[in-house]
């Protein structure tokens, strides 16, 4: 169950007067900033806040678990608890980094309207940034998969250019050592991730096929087995077909635990 407009709203209301608060919608979920620093992530009408050193003794004894799969322990705030939602709040706007600001474009592509194709946009010789792509993807989906596969794998994406007729031009793709993760291919006002599953990661998603949207069903008997696997690949233009392409993953690699 997604959270309600309505319950972010109260919790924004319960920070007024500790800064600017505004809420920002992600993952289907939502995430609250104060003074721009992302503070409280709401998940299910649960409000969470990350398990800072400068929270422990204020929510000592507070559940802890994890917003989403794959993530960290998050500690679970009672939103009716007003003083110390507040608290906590201000505490971990005092330590949390404002996000990095994304780094001014150095080149100046061709604009993504109009029949310039990617690759001839940004030609072999011409190397994008990530902000590049994501300026022509336009798409703040693609930012939230890094976030996301940085925080969960603890991996950087590589940038690299592809000669295949299908889709030439520079893409992105993660790695987990020697085993390839997913594949980015840039469209604009989206992107396209191909996830690769083996036999055996099939008959584990065969079983759940009814909880994936009916476009991705569709998508999935239609796409041939290539050595008893199938290679998926989603066109994500919406938090649902993010989601869709982050429980693959999930099911090609266990998240990466943190060193104490």
């Amino acid at each position: 169950m997604a959270s309600s407009p309505d319950f972010v709203n109260y919790i924004c209301e319960q920070l007024e007067g500790l800064g600017a608060v505004r809420s920002r919608k992600m993952f289907g979920e939502y995430m609250v900033y104060l003074n721009d620093k992302p503070v409280i992530i709401i998940c299910d009408d649960r409000p969470m806040v990350k398990m800072l050193p400068c929270l422990e003794v204020l929510l000592k004894g507070r559940p802890t678990e994890p917003p989403y799969e794959g993530a960290k322990d998050h500690y679970l705030l009672d939103p009716d608890d007003r003083d110390t939602l507040r608290e906590a709040v201000r505490l971990a706007e005092e330590v949390i980094p404002l996000p990095k600001k994304k780094a001014p474009k150095k080149k100046e592509p061709a604009k993504a309207e109009g029949p310039v194709p990617w690759d001839v946009a940004w030609p072999q010789q011409m190397r994008p940034s990530l902000s590049d792509i994501g300026a022509w993807v336009n798409n703040p989906l693609l930012e939230e998969l890094a976030d996301w596969m940085k925080e969960t794998y603890q991996v950087e994406p590589s940038i690299e250019f592809s000669k295949c007729s299908l889709d030439k031009g520079w893409n992105i793709k993660y790695k987990k050592g020697s085993k390839s993760l997913c594949v980015l291919y840039v469209r604009s006002g989206s992107f396209a991730a191909m996830v690769t599953l083996g036999a055996k990661q099939l008959l584990e998603l065969e079983p759940l096929l009814p909880t994936f949207s009916a476009a991705f069903r569709k998508m999935y008997q239609n796409t041939s087995l290539f050595n008893g696997g199938k290679w998926l690949t989603v066109d994500v233009k919406k938090p649902k077909q993010l989601e869709e392409v982050q429980r693959l993953i999930l099911m090609k690699a266990k998240p990466v635990k943190n060193r104490p």
